[in-house]
């Protein structure tokens, strides 16, 4: 059983967007982790140590990337179980909310000598306001970007048409018996390596593929495909626009290994594209103005990936302070511990 990769949270136009909530919607949840600590204390490897102790065992796994370090972990989901690991620390803060009954908080903080942290507490604030200035500036490019795409929109989606390609798609799909659900999270995002695409990695038996234009978007398709999957029945995952969180880019059915993915065509791309012909109403647009538009969006983009990367050089400098902080050895009981009760469940 192949494990799932996505991003609950993205760097994007309107500053970072979370859907933690998303990772396992509160419906679902029989047994919650929530990590605390600070930088570089083994939050992130706990949780890959977890994931991989569940393959093992032969369960179904969903790990979720960080954004701003797609190497890390911020949760690691066990749908079978309903249970969940997750990064409970900013920007995405959660806390327990039945302690003890369902939800358990796991400090790493614990482990930390607090005296030597102290002796640096002016070198960690002043990188935690650099790192926030980077972030700053990432999204203000993406937001320039956002706008380009918007200049550069040469047309716009028909919704008539929007649905019915959606209809036919649905009628491909199979017929489950009680309710479906739908989970909101991201399938790529803007990362210190660049634009980093999990989708592509995952192991889906049909691919339809929209081709969307640049400048353009499916998101009504994409909006009521999901839709009528989730009616018969389906667990579906809406995949976010990693700049635009507000649009929908693709919609998987990860139980059959079924994706509706959104793209752009390039001359030697293979596999099933769906023909899209009187989906977007096009007008005439300037091939000059599209090569404009082409080059302040990327030129945009690379800005807003360098932020990133600076920021990332900030947080390791950051994390060093807590590593040399941290008793890992401490650590290693209260990792075995908490492997035990998340894949093979409590005593009881």
């Amino acid at each position: 059983m192949q494990a799932i990769h996505y991003f609950p949270g993205g760097n994007t136009a309107e500053g970072f967007c979370s859907h933690f909530g998303d990772i396992l919607p509160a419906p679902m949840q029989r047994r919650m982790f929530y990590l605390k600590g600070g930088p570089g204390v083994g939050k992130s490897t706990l949780m890959r140590r977890v994931g991989e102790a569940a393959e093992k065992a032969g369960l179904e796994v969903e790990y979720f990337h960080c954004s701003s370090d797609p190497d890390s972990l911020d949760a690691v989901c066990l749908p079978q179980k309903g249970a969940a690991l997750m990064d409970g620390t900013a920007p995405h803060v959660y806390d327990p909310v039945a302690p003890g009954a369902r939800d358990t908080l796991v400090s790493l903080g614990d482990f930390l000598d607090e005296a030597a942290l102290r002796s640096h507490i002016e070198d960690i604030l002043n990188l935690q306001k650099a790192i926030s200035g980077r972030f700053r500036r990432c999204y203000c490019y993406l937001g320039g970007a956002q706008k380009v795409l918007e200049a550069a929109r040469p047309g716009q989606e028909d919704p008539r048409e929007a649905r019915k390609l959606a209809a036919k798609w649905a009628e491909t799909l199979p017929l489950r018996g009680g309710g479906g659900s739908l989970r909101h999270l991201f399938g790529s995002a803007y990362t210190p390596r660049g634009h980093v695409d999990l989708v592509a990695r995952m192991d889906l038996k049909q691919r339809m593929t929209v081709d969307c234009p640049f400048g353009l978007d499916a998101d009504t398709l994409m909006t009521e495909a999901a839709r009528q999957a989730t009616m018969r029945g389906l667990h579906v995952v809406a995949l976010m626009d990693p700049l635009c969180p507000a649009r929908i880019s693709h919609v998987i059915i990860p139980a059959h290994g079924i994706g509706l993915l959104s793209g752009r065509r390039g001359p030697t791309e293979q596999g099933e594209w769906l023909d899209t012909e009187r989906l977007f109403q096009m007008q005439e647009e300037a091939e000059k103005e599209q090569s404009f538009d082409r080059n302040a969006y990327e030129l945009l983009i690379q800005r807003a990936i360098e932020q990133l990367s600076a920021a990332k050089k900030l947080h390791d400098e950051l994390e060093s302070f807590y590593i040399e902080a941290m008793d890992f050895s401490r650590l290693e009981s209260k990792r075995d511990e908490t492997i035990e009760i998340f894949c093979r469940g409590d005593k009881d």
